[in-house]
This record gives C-alpha cells, structure tokens and sequence, in this order.
C-alpha cells in the first residue's frame, strides 16, 4: 500500500494578527498622550527674595526638660507646675506683633520629657498664633 504524501501548503505572511496590534498601540497612545500636561501649564511659584529676609534673622527654641521646665532659647520662662504657661504665650504673642506669625518657632523637648508638657507648649504656641513650628533635636 502505498500512502500519499500531504500536500504542502504555501505558509503566507498573516497580516491581520500585525494590524490589530498596531490598532491597540495606536488607540493607547491616543487615550494616554491627551491625559499629560504640558510642562507650560503646571501652576509653580518659586520663592523670590521679598519680604522673607527678615524672618529668618528671628529664630525661637523652645526647650522641654525632663522635670517639665521650660526654656526660650536657653532661658528659663516656665515653671513645671505651670499648666498655662502664660508668661510664654505673652512673650509668643510679642514676638509675633513684632515680627509676624511667620516667624520659625523650634521646639526641642528632652528625650525622657512627658508628653502632656509637649502639648502645654503647643497649645500656647497656637494661642500666641504661631504658623511656622517645627519640633528639633533637644539641646546638649
């Protein structure tokens, strides 16, 4: 018995497979590339030199002890006993009638220090109307 062999077949170059891909990327690109802005329009204001040279010749530290003392930049201005602290928040608030509310305040509190004291300073920083408040590294 003799068997036939199979007709080869001609293999073409399928095209359709090409022309939808192309379609795909085509149609990402179109629904991506509107979505960026162009660098032109993202609104950025950079600082300039106006009027911020003078606040930062004014620098406030805050301390916090461990005994609950309070110290402005190295002098003592509260009491542990001293819930209100109304002789920092006096001095606070000149200071920003003087200067501005923009002035940088630090508040450095002590490693061991309580939490509630942290939040003492905090609270007359907010009544004295103090924007700019940082907490930094205790001092020594």
């Amino acid at each position: 018995m003799r068997t036939e062999a199979p007709e080869e077949q001609e293999i073409g170059f399928q095209i359709t497979p090409i022309v939808d891909i192309v379609a795909l990327l085509i149609m990402f690109f179109m629904c991506t590339a509107s979505k960026v802005k162009p660098e032109g329009q993202i609104g950025v204001t950079l600082p300039g030199s106006g009027e911020g040279a003078s606040v930062a010749e004014v620098e406030v530290y805050l301390g916090i002890q461990p005994d609950g003392a309070v110290t402005f930049n190295e002098s003592p201005i509260g009491t542990p006993m001293d819930d209100k602290l109304q002789q920092l928040r006096d001095k606070l608030q000149s200071i920003t009638k003087r200067f501005g509310d923009k002035i940088p305040v630090y508040i450095a509190p002590a490693p061991n220090c309580m939490h509630q004291r942290v939040i003492d300073v905090l609270d007359a920083c907010a009544a004295s109307g103090i924007k700019n408040l940082s907490f930094s590294e205790a001092a020594g």
